[in-house]
């Protein structure tokens, strides 16, 4: 009787430490689990971008932000999240009254095939469908997020169109010259100019190009839109026939600008009607903003300077991953 009660405690003293070693093994795995989560799971559904109801989170992002790289006109993660809620804003006000605008599956289709082509006359179905696949592995991105992107080009496209058969063809205008020299050199410019030497025989002697030189570096008639900000605010300002300060256009180069004509209102030049077009969806949707409310994420405080470092650590392990592939 004494060996089967001892028996019984043996056995229920043996169910106790299995019990207590699953109890730590599951402890154990549910604070690694917690570990891989934090680290390899949670930043990837990071909300970055708020438009209005509309999240966007960090692993589309991510595909975004790799897809951007070697686009001349990429300015860094912030300048994506705005195009990003441009194009959210596109998608959705372009269907809606006055504009009612939609892009079919065979129009995003034949947008693709297009850009499959790279201004080949043709291109032939298994070409088109490896282009495709190549597309999709190096953008990473899930099929129906490359349709989707493509589908919002073909909607800001018919925009565009919309937008520029209604924009004005006249606007105040200004006829500038430009010199163009390094900041250790553009004070030699502004003492020359202050003796009274003329301003387009400097032009036609300085620029740094031999085209600038040769045109004295005649920029045509410029509206304000067509320069850039700090280039419009000071030729509009200037009276004609006098020499600006020197204006920084970057780190290595300044400018100095001289306006020869203006004009209240001036129709447009076809170079300046296309340049107007190019900008019309953008600006368009730049003005809707004020409507939504629009803002950035990232771990702590809006897309801070952790959330930046984190994004491009995660760009190069990606660029790296590819590269490894190959």
């Amino acid at each position: 009787m004494e060996n089967k009660k001892n028996k019984e405690q043996g056995s229920r003293s043996l169910l106790a430490s299995i019990l207590v070693a699953v109890v730590v093994v599951i402890v154990i795995g549910a604070i690694a689990g917690y570990a891989i989560y934090r680290q390899e799971i949670e930043p990837f559904e990071t909300v970055v971008l708020r438009i209005d109801d509309k999240e966007i989170k960090m692993r589309y992002f991510l595909k975004r932000l790799q897809s951007m790289q070697g686009d001349p006109s990429f300015k860094g993660p912030t300048s994506l999240l705005a195009l990003i809620a441009q194009e959210e804003i596109i998608k959705d006000k372009a269907a809606k009254a006055p504009y009612n605008l939609k892009a079919t599956e065979a129009e995003i289709d034949e947008y693709l095939k297009t850009v499959a082509r790279r201004g080949s006359e043709s291109i032939s179905e298994e070409e088109y469908k490896e282009w495709y696949r190549q597309q999709l592995n190096l953008t990473q991105l899930a099929e129906s997020e490359f349709r989707e992107l493509a589908r919002l080009n073909v909607l800001r496209q018919e925009l565009t169109e919309y937008l520029a058969v209604r924009a004005p063809t006249v606007a105040e205008q200004v006829h500038p010259h430009m010199i163009i020299m390094a900041p250790e050199k553009i004070q030699d410019v502004v003492e020359r100019l202050e003796k009274g030497e003329n301003f387009l025989k400097l032009a036609g002697e300085l620029n740094p190009t031999e085209g600038l030189r040769e045109n004295q570096g005649d920029m045509g008639w410029q509206t304000k839109n067509a320069l850039i900000p700090m280039v419009a605010h000071t030729a509009f300002q200037l009276e004609v026939g006098v020499p600006s300060k020197p204006i920084p256009l970057s780190e290595k180069t300044y400018a100095i600008i001289m306006v020869k004509e203006k004009a209240a209102a001036r129709e447009l030049s076809e170079q300046m009607k296309q340049i107007q077009k190019l900008r019309l969806a953008e600006e368009w949707a730049m003005s809707e903003f004020k409507f939504h409310k629009i803002s950035f994420h990232g771990f702590k405080n809006g897309w801070d300077s952790e959330t930046d470092a984190w994004a491009r650590w995660q760009l190069y392990r990606m660029n790296s991953d590819k590269q490894d592939e190959k």
